[in-house]
């Protein structure tokens, strides 16, 4: 692993930037933790036509690997989830899934569902399962959408989330711990959504504390059921508005995706790392430093982003300091390039490169 490889693979594929589709907030699960709130009461899906045209826009782009379908729960509606990815099979795009597995309750549709994954160029499935999920969904079913999708060679990763670090997903479905192409993966409890008051043991997890963000050189695009469109796929991102990079309903993935990666505070925050993020708050805006939330009250990177883009005030003074930052960078980069090519010859540079770009 070099310096700068994304911190999080779930296979053995080296994905470029994925393009996230959180299709509707609808479930039929209702577990206490859920990030987004979702339950089989909630109607908000995404319109069919706004994921067909997104879909299309990946395969017009060179910087997406595959898409990623999520919600709530993307086999929910069926017949639209079945559209999406016939439209992600003709232009040969790869695409992941996460789901509860309920659909694998029965065994004669779970078989069709599995045939049609693997025919439309699934890449891996995520399927969740823990004690939350299991009071909707029983570790049966998982056990036999897991095992089904497994067996046409489709990578599977069981997710398990959990209070307790000594919990794990090998004692709660002990019969998948040895089904080739199925991994298990043991969390921790986000706290967002329902679960933000919960009292969560972050300081018994054994792993080092992650100071960046966890795609460091990729971008993943989350695009909701409105449109609203995020530079990553964190548990907080719903609940960080500071975070929202346009709406991909009202303008193309191209010039989103543009933004996010000619963002320097980004660039910052995912090569780097957020104590330079505050390193750099602290030279520029010592007043806004002072009222930061500080990072190592908090679990990781997810949460601490959350802490400071939530609030508007401070999301938009961040965003300011980085504005001052950015000049900064580049009068210094002129200086250098006054330095190599001499004024005049600089003064020649600059104005050429202006031609080009007008």
């Amino acid at each position: 692993m070099s310096e700068f490889d994304d911190l999080r693979e779930w296979s053995d594929v080296q994905e470029k930037d994925v393009l996230v589709l959180n299709t509707t907030m609808t479930c039929p699960l209702s577990c206490d933790f859920c990030c987004y709130g979702c339950n089989p009461k909630r109607k908000e899906k995404m319109p069919l036509a706004e994921a067909l045209r997104l879909i299309d826009q990946v395969a017009e782009l060179d910087c997406f690997s595959s898409i990623g379908f999520t919600g709530g729960e993307p086999l929910y509606y069926l017949d639209e989830f079945l559209k999406m990815t016939d439209r992600a099979a003709l232009h040969a795009i790869p695409y992941t899934v996460a789901t509860s597995g309920f659909w694998g309750a029965d065994s004669a549709q779970a078989k069709i569902t599995a045939a049609h994954l693997k025919a439309t160029g699934l890449r891996r499935l995520n399927i969740s399962c823990d004690p939350s999920h299991a009071e909707f969904v029983t570790p049966e079913a998982v056990s036999t959408a897991a095992k089904l999708v497994a067996a046409t060679g489709i990578p599977v990763y069981i997710v398990g989330t959990f209070t307790n670090p000594e919990d794990t997903l090998k004692n709660f479905v002990p019969d998948l711990t040895e089904v080739n192409n199925v991994h298990l993966v043991d969390k921790i409890v986000a706290k967002v959504g329902r679960a933000t008051k919960w009292d969560v043991n972050y300081g018994a997890a054994a792993t080092d504390k992650v100071k960046t963000c966890y795609r460091r050189v990729y971008h993943d695009l989350v695009v909701f059921w409105d449109g609203k469109t995020y530079p990553c796929c964190s548990t907080f991102n719903r609940a960080t508005p500071g975070l929202v990079v346009g709406n991909a309903f009202e303008e193309g993935l191209s010039a989103i995706r543009t933004r996010v990666e000619a963002s320097l505070l980004f660039r910052v925050i995912k090569r780097e790392g957020f104590p330079e993020l505050y390193k750099i708050i602290k030279r520029l805006d010592p007043e806004l430093f002072a009222r930061m939330p500080k990072f190592d009250e908090y679990p990781g990177a997810c949460s601490a982003c959350n802490a400071i883009f939530k609030k508007d005030d401070i999301a938009q003074r961040v965003y300011k300091v980085f504005d001052l930052y950015r000049t900064q960078e580049i009068l210094k980069s002129m200086d250098k390039v006054d330095q190599i090519l001499g004024k005049e010859n600089a003064a020649a540079f600059f104005e050429n490169m202006l031609v080009e770009c007008s």
